[in-house]
């Protein structure tokens, strides 16, 4: 709850524990009353919690119910289950509370809409294969092998590739890994899986997530290339055509969203390379959100906070030859490795050591972005300009021979006026 800016900021926190039971604190009358206060204003909407068990990979959302003697109840209503023998979860992230979008749909080049997909309660869960999971569905890839008659590494050639009495020579294909990373997007109030994705030789340890308006962008080591690999996820509702909104009609769309009916959302991704490992994550974050994003990575070996201009990493990069209408939109043909540029690396030459957090907030002006890069036993914190100052003067500007034109200026103004007042009464007066 908030009050009067002379009184001090309260927050009223409220703890589901492993046996559903809630624990208000501060554990008062006043702050059991406030929680109740914002059940029961929520109206249907409801209020929500969750919670995530690393031992037996359960991920349960309850809705939280007041009783009339003001007791906090939490009814479970719904919830997904990794099977602990499988999988086990690494790392879970959140969206950035309070981000401003400036708008809810990208125009794109033939002036068509791409509808973003906006969901509040989203979370990433990452999730790893076990190692015992990973031998089994070896041993039963090596079992189909042999019991089709290969070694599972042979494959016999197709049958008139040889010439008569001669054998049948044999090539070598590599059978698809097993999938060791998961990436899942979960509805922290339904509890729905919304998406799942999977990549194969990827490094389970010290997995960077961050969620940015529509967007899901992930890091982790390829262990078969020993490179860095960027995984990127756009999350859509669906386009409407340039003709689809007119003055006179206009498609039908849902005005409200439901954790639990509305559908799930349409996914864009693409993997990205990186030639250094990515320990942390960011994104600039700007007062009205018109800007353009920039992400931001730490890099490990180097010591280095970067920035990279998010439309270098758009799921929509094609990968033949780039339309004018893609042009329009400033897409580039889809390469996987991401250049870096000197002129984008806030750190400059300072080497910052064991960076584990990016954090960004909104400065007074549009243009600008604070950001501050923590973890280790170094702090760097830099003021970023996504979009150039387009705001701001620059330091060049002569701010006195501006002020000697505007004085100038005015004096021209009362000297006419009083000229033009001379000569009407003298023409009043004739």
């Amino acid at each position: 709850s908030h009050h009067d800016y002379q009184e001090p900021c309260r927050h009223v926190l409220s703890i589901l524990h492993a046996d559903e039971t809630i624990t208000v604190i501060p554990n008062d009358e006043s702050a059991r009353m406030a929680v109740s206060l914002a059940i029961k204003s929520s109206g249907q909407n409801g209020l929500y919690q969750h919670s995530i068990r690393r031992d037996t990979g359960s991920y349960q959302t309850y809705r939280l119910v007041s009783s009339d003697s003001d007791e906090i109840i939490a009814q479970q209503v719904g919830g997904s289950t990794f099977i602990p023998g499988q999988e086990k979860i690494v790392t879970v992230a959140y969206p950035k509370r309070n981000e401003v979008l400036q708008s809810p749909a990208l125009i794109l080049g033939d002036d068509s809409l791409l509808l973003s997909y906006l969901n509040p309660h989203l979370s990433v869960v990452v999730t790893a294969a076990t190692d015992e999971y990973l031998a089994s569905l070896k041993s039963e890839a090596d079992d189909i092998a042999k019991a089709l008659g290969g070694s599972g590494d042979q494959k016999p050639k197709p049958l008139g590739a040889t010439k008569p009495g001669e054998e049948a020579p044999t090539v070598t294909t590599t059978a698809l890994p097993p999938p060791s990373l998961f990436i899942n997007l979960v509805d922290t109030v339904s509890g729905r899986i919304l998406h799942r994705t999977s990549h194969s030789d990827a490094a389970t340890a010290g997995i960077p997530v961050i969620i940015s308006e529509n967007w899901i962008i992930y890091a982790f080591s390829n262990l078969k290339s020993r490179r860095t690999e960027i995984g990127v996820l756009s999350l859509h509702e669906g386009m409407i055509d340039k003709h689809g909104i007119t003055a006179f009609s206009a498609p039908e769309q849902e005005s409200t969203f439901s954790s639990f009916t509305s559908p799930k959302p349409i996914v864009l991704a693409k993997t990205y390379t990186m030639p250094s490992p990515v320990t942390a994550l960011g994104a600039t974050t700007t007062r009205e959100g018109i800007s353009m994003k920039q992400i931001l990575m730490a890099t490990g070996e180097e010591g280095q906070v970067i920035g990279i201009d998010r439309r270098m990493l758009d799921p929509r990069r094609p990968t033949g030859e780039v339309k004018a209408s893609e042009k329009k939109e400033g897409l580039h043909k889809y390469h996987p490795l991401i250049p870096v540029s000197t002129l984008r690396i806030p750190s400059y030459s300072q080497r910052i050591e064991a960076v584990s957090s990016i954090t960004s907030t909104a400065a007074n002006v549009e243009s600008q972005s604070l950001v501050i890069a923590h973890g280790g036993p170094d702090i760097f914190f830099t003021r970023l300009s996504p979009s150039r100052g387009f705001d701001l003067l620059p330091d060049s500007f002569n701010r006195a021979l501006l002020s000697i034109v505007v004085l100038a200026l005015c004096v021209l103004v009362g000297t006419l006026k009083k000229m033009m007042t001379k000569k009407m009464i003298a023409t009043s007066w004739a």
